[in-house]
This record gives structure tokens, C-alpha cells and sequence, in this order.
């Protein structure tokens, strides 16, 4: 449903965040899955939470939103661990 994801899929890109539409994110995922996406640029959500196997993984950064704390915060190194733990399922 989502123009621009539409415009990224046919070339092997796809994208992740929890703004997504529900059946947007599936599709995603099912398209990663199968092996049709090369790339997929995510949020935190993804990389900790879902079982999708990868061959690397790049961190852009540490930081997440807290809004407990109504700001920015780095996240701990078991979760980078956890992160890095995708690449080579």
C-alpha cells in the first residue's frame, strides 16, 4: 500500500519501522525470507524481536527513544550482541 516501499522492492531494498502498515511489514518480511530482498533497513524492533537470518549487519547507531525518560538513551551491549547475533543464522 505503501508507494515508495513499491518503488524499493523490484530493485531488492526493502524497509522495516513500526510506523509501517501491518500488511507492509509482512510482506517485507516474507519478501526477506525468501531471499527476494537484498537489503533491508530496520529499526531496533526488528534486528532484537524477529527471526530473520542475515549474512551482515550494520549499526547506524546505539541510541533508542526512551520515553520514560522523554529522550534519547544508548542501548546496552547485550542487545548490540543480540543485534550482531543475525548475521550468520
Amino acid at each position: 500500500k505503501n508507494k515508495d516501499l513499491f518503488e524499493l522492492l523490484p530493485r531488492g531494498v526493502g524497509i522495516h519501522h513500526a510506523g509501517m502498515l501491518r500488511c507492509d511489514r509482512n510482506l517485507v518480511e516474507r519478501l526477506f525470507r525468501e531471499g527476494q530482498l537484498k537489503f533491508l533497513f530496520c529499526t531496533a524492533t526488528l534486528a532484537w524481536g524477529v527471526n530473520l537470518p542475515v549474512h551482515t549487519v550494520i549499526i547506524k547507531g546505539t541510541e533508542i527513544y526512551d520515553p520514560n525518560k522523554g529522550g534519547f538513551r544508548n542501548i546496552g551491549i547485550l542487545d548490540v550482541l543480540q543485534v550482531f547475533g543475525r548475521a550468520g543464522r
